[in-house]
């Protein structure tokens, strides 16, 4: 059985970290469907970059430490990551700041719920990490 995705590719910088293991293993298992939006293609495609949807959830593998984040800043836990959230202008940043790897997820204002993306991510990321 294939699955395909949108048609269109979308245009995604992938990270400094973007070829690690970690991330290579993580683009390999994220799920087909995220946010009810199916899996697209990226541009470049690169193993850390992953994309669902339109308007698109857009994952970065590998990313460097938010410069807005510190050691006070407040974090959401999910699935035991830890999860640094950035409001952008129209949707919401979250960071994964104690993972192996940092990664990063952008989620626009359109779905309503961030909730069950994070939970499906956090289980990948935690699985991966033993």
């Amino acid at each position: 059985m294939s699955v395909s995705a949108c048609s269109s590719s979308l245009d995604v910088e992938p990270a400094e970290g973007s070829e690690s293991q970690f991330c290579t293993e993580l683009g390999a298992t994220v799920p087909v469907s995220l946010g009810g939006g199916l899996l697209r293609n990226t541009n470049p495609n690169s193993p850390g970059t992953k994309a669902w949807g339109d308007p698109a959830i857009v994952l970065r593998c590998g990313v460097a430490i938010p410069k807005a984040y510190s050691a006070a800043s407040q974090l959401l836990t999910v699935n035991k990551v830890d999860w640094f959230p950035e409001e952008l202008q129209a949707g919401v940043r979250f960071t994964s700041v104690e993972s192996i790897e940092l990664v990063e997820v952008s989620i626009p204002n359109t779905y309503e719920t961030t909730a069950d993306i994070l939970t499906e991510l956090s289980s990948v990321i935690s699985s991966l990490e033993g």
